[in-house]
């Protein structure tokens, strides 16, 4: 009997909504901190566009359906790193395979955020490419063919994609001065090909960038689940240093900038953060995709639970294109 990876339950809210609860209170705490120096601010809006955009929309009022010209926006999260192969060769980010895969709708309309982690061992199909781990599609044709095989899941049709920037991440961290997390067991990870070394200690740690990356991405005997769970942490560990670290704003803002690469204009930025700080707790959902145990270390599909899961965090559709891998 196969097991599934991944079960929803309506009458408990998931623990891992608080994930993208806590992306919206970065957002937030951007403003807040704008709002609390006061004067100041005006000085930092030459040296930020996105703080400047965020100004002029804040005083106008205009809304984020506005700025996309639409009432919805759904953007595919890719994490890759560079890599090496074998022979110690770098291979580019932009052909890496990716680490992390999200999907996330934006509903403006109905002031909602729903979201869907992909594990990246899921067994794809598209036309013309072998069935192989999600993951692959990255650096066979980078994001376009990572969207492809995303809604070939979902049967979601997605707008934008970011592919998170992990060196601006570490540096985005060390510009706060770090972070300090709670470790909830000893990680150690040896990644050779990745550049990724991790040697974290149970308990109250301070984490350095280099750190902080290595405590949100650890996976090592550890399901997504806990993973995410991390990731919420980190990001409202983040949140506090933000807030204290308001003199630093338009550097902050600039380097988070980068994480998210260039995918975004300042202006729709700013429309971002500004709509992300009006949505309650209530609104915002995400769960893992439901998966069952596949071949040798690929997951499958859990068809029988993709709609259940995609009305429970906001999004709709099913697989339209390729072949999934189900149960």
């Amino acid at each position: 009997m196969k097991i599934s990876h991944t079960t929803v339950i309506r009458r408990t809210p998931p623990r891992s909504r608080r994930w993208l609860s806590a992306l919206s209170w970065f957002a937030y705490a951007i403003v807040c901190a704008v709002a609390l120096v006061g004067g100041t601010a005006a000085g930092w809006l030459k040296s930020s566009p996105v703080l400047s955009a965020m100004s002029a929309q804040f005083l106008t009022n205009k809304n984020a359906s506005d700025v996309f010209d639409d009432d919805a926006l759904t953007v595919l999260v890719l994490g890759c790193d560079e890599d090496r192969s074998r022979g110690g060769a770098k291979v580019v980010r932009e052909n890496a395979r990716s680490d992390m895969m999200l999907v996330t709708k934006i509903d403006f309309a109905n002031k909602r955020v729903g979201g869907i982690s992909i594990p990246r061992d899921l067994e794809v199909g598209l036309p013309g490419y072998r069935a192989q781990k999600i993951n692959a599609y990255h650096s066979i044709g980078g994001k376009d063919l990572a969207k492809r095989a995303a809604e070939s899941v979902l049967g979601v049709p997605i707008d934008r994609v970011i592919v998170l920037n992990y060196k601006a991440f570490q540096e985005l961290v060390d510009v706060v001065g770090g972070v300090e997390v709670y470790v909830p067991k000893n990680m150690k990870y040896t990644d050779r090909p990745g550049d990724l070394y991790i040697d974290l200690k149970k308990g109250r740690q301070w984490l350095d960038g280099y750190q902080a990356m290595g405590f949100v991405r650890f996976r090592h005997s550890d399901s997504d689940f806990k993973r995410m769970e991390r990731q919420r942490d980190f990001l409202f560990a983040l949140k506090d240093r933000v807030m204290k670290n308001s003199s630093l704003l338009p550097t902050i803002v600039n380097k988070g900038s980068e994480v998210i690469g260039d995918e975004f204009s300042p202006d729709e930025l700013a429309s971002l953060a500004l709509f992300l700080r009006g949505v309650s707790n209530d609104n915002i959902r995400m769960s893992s995709l439901p998966v069952v145990e596949g071949r040798g270390t690929n997951l499958n599909l859990d068809a029988g639970k993709l709609s259940e899961v995609l009305l429970e965090n906001f999004l709709s559709g099913y697989a339209v294109e390729g072949r999934v891998s189900q149960r």
